[in-house]
């Protein structure tokens, strides 16, 4: 998850706990930018009685996610469009107790993208301190996001590394390259992509890619997370690729959100090449994708990316996830 993406809940709002720390423990390593904020609109989440309508419209999502999950074995938990505001779950709570969480309506901002100077800057922010050992914060967990001491393993150019940890003894393995594909060979396994083609199409920002593995004091897996950061040779656009994995079962089941048809220039359902089920949003130049699973998220953010070229990533990614 891209910071346009992830700031428009810094409180969470569309999540249960699960999610909303793995937001706000990214937030708390990324540089201070205010632009490109999303809106989100706090509901009551209701698990009994909705609108028929809207009750049509995630009927209709669950067929398409189960053909999808047919062909991959995987169970998506992604945003919800529906065609207006009288489609969403009721307000009223008819049929059950207090809702257990709220939910969201999430549109755009309205604002341009960022320009591909910003995107390199907040990137290259951690490497450039990995000697320094001021950034060590950040993690797809927020009980995992807090973190004390640095000892640098290698600052070799071409895959840097260093142990993050802190009292408790929980460890945080960091990795960064100045191409993204070199980070691949790292991986844990749990989840898995292919930058090649990315790399025949793109160009990669040296310094813009990080690999993160997280453990417990008692060395057992928590989270794995990879960003990389493309762009076309002119400069002309960009994406960054941000791919995570939790240990933890359903840590992503509630990663839904609502999105009113119309508050994005276009938003829709796109299934991968591979299975993969994922809503793409596009606005004023700036596209988002993502699909959740039980234990992954896999998201794209853009900046001035066509239709076609966004569909050609997701196509093109092959990402394979172990769910078990």
């Amino acid at each position: 998850m891209m910071e346009e993406e992830l700031r428009r809940v810094s409180d969470k709002l569309r999540l249960p706990e699960g999610s909303r720390e793995r937001i706000r423990s990214y937030l708390s390593e990324q540089p201070t930018n205010d632009k490109k904020e999303e809106t989100s609109v706090k509901r009551p989440r209701i698990r009994t009685k909705v609108a028929l309508i809207a009750a049509v419209v995630v009927l209709a999502l669950a067929m398409t996610v189960t053909a999808g999950a047919a062909v991959t074995g995987l169970l998506f938990h992604n945003d919800i469009i529906v065609d207006s505001a009288d489609d969403l779950p009721s307000l009223d709570g008819t049929g059950g107790g207090a809702p257990a969480f709220g939910y969201s309506v999430v549109s755009s901002s309205g604002m341009e993208p960022f320009s591909l100077e910003e995107m390199i800057e907040s990137s290259r922010a951690k490497s450039d301190d990995w000697d320094r050992g001021e950034r060590l914060n950040g993690g797809p967990m927020y009980k995992y996001a807090q973190w004390d001491t640095v000892e640098v393993l290698s600052d070799d150019p071409a895959l840097r590394s260093r142990k993050v940890s802190r009292g408790d003894g929980a460890v945080k393995m960091e990795y960064t390259a100045e191409n993204p594909a070199d980070l691949l060979a790292a991986m844990t396994g749990n989840i898995t992509l292919d930058l090649s083609w990315m790399d025949e199409h793109y160009g990669y920002v040296p310094d813009g890619n990080f690999l993160y593995q997280v453990s417990d004091p008692w060395g057992r897996y928590i989270s794995e997370s990879l960003l990389a950061l493309y762009a076309k040779e002119d400069g002309s656009a960009y994406v960054r690729v941000d791919v995570d994995h939790v240990g933890a079962d359903g840590f992503y089941e509630n990663a839904d959100a609502y999105i009113i048809d119309g508050s994005y220039e276009t938003a829709y359902y796109y299934t991968s090449a591979d299975g993969l089920q994922f809503v793409v949003k596009m606005d004023h130049g700036n596209v988002w994708a993502s699909c959740y699973t039980d234990h992954a998220s896999i998201s794209l953010y853009g900046g001035y990316l066509t239709r076609d070229e966004v569909e050609d990533i997701l196509d093109n990614l092959h990402v394979d996830i172990a769910e078990q």
